[in-house]
């Protein structure tokens, strides 16, 4: 199944039409998984399924997400859109909270080669799913993060520059995505830490909710259609 098929079925309520990726950010997961062969995959998130489903077409695989709201907030709409793409077989949802299922899964002895971090967007939930996914991810494996915009996801994208030598960040061709190949592993003294401090992401990120809030500004709105944005 093609992005572009996947994207003709799947549903995705309009009052929650921001909460999931964009159409080209679901593209370039696909072709990153299918170009990279990789199989073993996991997510932290999951509502309506469009992130999931793009990288099921093309792994072809069993893939894993967690998502605790899926049936109160999203009314099982991620469930429904899986069985409407026949990927019902090749989903495995658990619903938690992703602190409570990593967890699990460590001491289940899974591993993964690809983790898309999508899930909690707070600097302490985003390190714990980092932190896990980095016991969870074999080496040569793969951690994405998604909404770079936000000053938690580049507070941990710091971090990680500055802490774990044995991540090494890909060039993605969108902004709104963190990419990080892990090389091994890294052996720290009990002390080590080293400031990762930022101030690079203050002014996008202020940018980014003035534009949020005034979306029904006729100039903003334009901006909008100009960009192609969905």
């Amino acid at each position: 199944m093609t992005p572009k098929e996947i994207n003709e079925i799947l549903y995705v309520q309009e009052e929650l039409s921001s909460v999931p990726v964009k159409i080209v950010d679901a593209e370039f997961l696909y072709n990153f998984v299918k170009e990279n062969k990789l199989t073993r995959t996991l997510e932290t998130g999951f509502a309506q399924g469009r992130s999931a489903a793009h990288i099921i077409a093309a792994s072809n695989s069993k893939h894993l997400a967690m998502d605790p709201f899926q049936a109160e907030e999203f009314k099982n709409v991620g469930l429904e859109n899986m069985k409407k793409l026949g990927m019902e077989n090749l989903i495995e949802v658990r619903n938690e909270f992703s602190y409570e299922t990593l967890p699990k899964l460590y001491f289940e002895g899974r591993k993964f080669d690809f983790i898309f971090i999508d899930g909690d967007h707070k600097y302490d939930g985003e390190f714990i799913d980092f932190f896990y996914s980095d016991l969870l991810l074999d080496d040569g494996g793969y951690v994405l993060f998604h909404d770079t915009w936000l000053r938690s996801t580049q507070y941990m994208i710091k971090y990680i520059q500055k802490n774990r030598k044995n991540y090494k960040r890909l060039k993605t061709p969108l902004k709104n995505f963190a990419l990080f190949r892990k090389e091994g592993t890294y052996e720290r003294e009990w002390l080590h830490f080293k400031e990762f401090l930022t101030l690079k992401s203050f002014a996008i990120f202020h940018t980014r909710m003035w534009v949020s809030r005034h979306r029904q500004n006729p100039i903003i709105k334009l901006l909008y259609r100009l960009k192609g944005k969905k």
